[in-house]
């Protein structure tokens, strides 16, 4: 019989985990229901393997300001996909922005008539994929 690393046979501790990840979903629920989430999409994800997140905004004058993740007052983000979202709280989405625009992982969007021009951090979207541990970790 082939055995199946990280299973564990005992029901207390398997319940635990489950709840863990309940609780996890909670906040999310409660997160939205507040108005405290922010949605965004990136149509281009799927094919670069990268989220581009907003720190900047240039006006049509040529003014930059913060933007983004620079000025959200949201708990969390999330982003929207075809067939589902991956949701971060905002604090680990700073921090991983820090770290990869430090790395110089950093684009940019051209304005058009209708638009600012952005530059944003290009988050691969593995590094939102960590694993969970508890609520807050």
């Amino acid at each position: 019989m082939k055995t199946v690393t990280g299973y564990e046979p005992r029901f207390d501790f398997d319940v635990r985990r489950g709840q863990v990840g309940e609780e996890y979903v909670g906040t999310l629920l409660e997160a939205i229901a507040s108005d405290s989430i922010e949605v965004k999409t990136d149509y281009g994800s799927h094919i670069t393997g990268n989220l581009y997140v907003e720190y900047q905004q240039t006006n049509q004058e040529g003014i930059e300001k913060p933007s983004g993740i620079s000025t959200t007052a949201a708990q969390w983000w999330a982003f929207a996909f075809k067939d589902g979202a991956i949701f971060v709280e905002t604090s680990r989405l700073k921090q991983l922005c820090r770290d990869y625009y430090q790395q110089g992982r950093i684009g940019t969007r051209p304005g058009t008539p209708e638009s600012n021009g952005t530059k944003g951090v290009l988050l691969p979207l593995t590094a939102l994929a960590t694993g969970l541990t508890s609520h807050g970790s």
